[in-house]
């Protein structure tokens, strides 16, 4: 049945490509978008009737098409009645890979070749995501990293963290790292370092003294820590260590007193005014609570079609293990923390200036890799915020987050053209971010 889902999943990405994208390489000469609406990001504004020169993987021009100097052989894409945003990010995912084989027998166990990278990472791009966060990244990520940085293999930008957390509690070995005391948390992250990882991502079960060591040590190196705030530790703590990106929202929920209107105020002001990010992973919440009421329903949602058999493997091993089995009482408590605690502090976070990122945590049930991307951007505006406002936290504020804004996040001369080319207006209604016609990345 493995090789059968396999041979499926393969044959719709290919599908996909086949029937929605041309796969254009480009390995000298312009591209040109011509006679396109394009939404920068600078500002919240569409320049009509606009083109924008593409020459080596690179922005060279941003002008009125009556104005834009087209180079000599350049490639022209006719963008008249289109629109063009920077390329999409997903800040929270999970990849598939050989550390999950834990979770299966040794009949049904996956090898390298029945993993497919390449269709995998093909899906993000397929809806547009040009740059992904993997929070649980294992050793042959970062042979796919290199690959994708090397133009060997088609995918979004990969940055890497690795997971560091107390023993025995959760997520074993492969997964992540267990340490048991300062000596092998400080080991963890010299490893990390040496081995490649960008980031490190701590996680729930880490003693306060353990947590310190990766954060000093990870300071030493100049690391970025991600990830959750344990439960030894406190919010307060975490802002106060500089921890780089808090990876949920109910990473700070589980501190609150109550979900009470007051509680969301302390946390949002506490929170925007430090210099911690926090990705939202809202559609993360809502899934799971949908999950607990018709399991069948959300494994068989429009979409699952495309999940890797792998995930799909996942996705039934959590719900089995862990999910199936929450108390009523606690099923009720993360709907109340959802609608009340959740959601409005994403919002005044946000409005009070927080720095705020956009993931999803797919592949945990019954979030589906790359197309949740798309839900998440629509939870932010459901709560007030604007369709810019929205498109901005999920492309211009990725590369802030890494520090890399003056490389990309924009649509402006000297950026690295990472582009999604829109059938309809998302300013007007940010679902037309799934309106996809075309995407531009690795000079392709």
């Amino acid at each position: 049945m493995k090789g059968k889902k396999q041979l499926i999943f393969s044959a719709l990405i290919a599908l996909t490509a086949f029937s929605v994208f041309r796969v254009i390489a480009q390995e000298g000469g312009a591209l040109v978008f011509m006679h396109a609406g394009v939404i920068p990001m600078t500002r919240e504004v569409v320049l009509q009737d606009y083109s924008v020169v593409v020459e080596g993987g690179r922005i060279i021009e941003v002008a009125p098409s009556s104005a834009v100097a087209i180079p000599r052989g350049a490639r022209i894409i006719d963008a008249r009645g289109k629109f063009l945003i920077p390329g999409l990010s997903d800040m929270h995912v999970h990849l598939e890979g050989d550390a999950w084989n834990i979770m299966f027998g040794e009949e049904t166990r996956f090898s390298s070749d029945e993993i497919s990278f390449e269709d995998i990472l093909f899906l993000f791009l397929a809806k547009g995501i040009t740059a992904i966060d993997v929070l649980f990244a294992f050793p042959e990520h970062l042979d796919l990293r290199e690959k994708i940085r090397n133009h060997e293999m088609l995918g979004p930008r990969l940055v890497l963290s690795r997971m560091i957390d107390g023993a025995g509690r959760a997520w074993p070995p492969p997964l992540g790292v267990w340490v048991n005391d300062t000596s092998q948390a400080k080991a963890a992250v010299l490893q990390a370092h040496k081995e490649g990882y960008d980031r490190i991502k701590v996680y729930s079960f880490l003693s306060k003294e353990a947590y310190d060591a990766i954060i000093a040590t990870a300071k030493e190196l100049g690391m970025p820590v991600d990830g959750h705030v344990p439960f030894s530790t406190s919010v307060e703590h975490v802002l106060s260590s500089k921890q780089s990106m808090i990876a949920h929202v109910e990473e700070i929920m589980k501190f609150a007193k109550d979900y009470s209107p007051s509680q969301v105020e302390y946390f949002a002001s506490l929170v925007a005014n430090s210099n911690t990010w926090v990705t939202s992973s809202l559609i993360l919440n809502r899934n799971l609570n949908a999950l607990l009421v018709d399991s069948a329903g959300q494994f068989s949602k429009p979409g699952t079609e495309f999940l890797h058999p792998m995930a799909f493997g996942i996705w039934k091993f959590v719900y089995d293990n862990i999910y199936k089995h929450i108390p009523a009482s606690d099923r009720r408590a993360l709907i109340d923390g959802y609608d009340h605690f959740q959601k409005p502090f994403n919002y005044q976070f946000y409005k009070k200036g927080g720095k705020l990122l956009i993931g999803t945590d797919a592949v945990v049930p019954s979030t589906l890799p790359a197309f949740s991307l798309h839900e998440e951007l629509a939870e932010p505006v459901d709560d007030g915020l604007s369709p810019f406002e929205a498109l901005k936290v999920s492309t211009t504020n990725t590369y802030a987050f890494l520090g890399e804004l003056e490389r990309s996040g924009t649509i402006e001369p000297g950026k690295l053209a990472n582009l999604v080319m829109l059938e309809a207006n998302p300013l007007d209604n940010i679902s037309h971010t799934q309106k996809i016609a075309g995407v531009m990345t690795q000079n392709r």
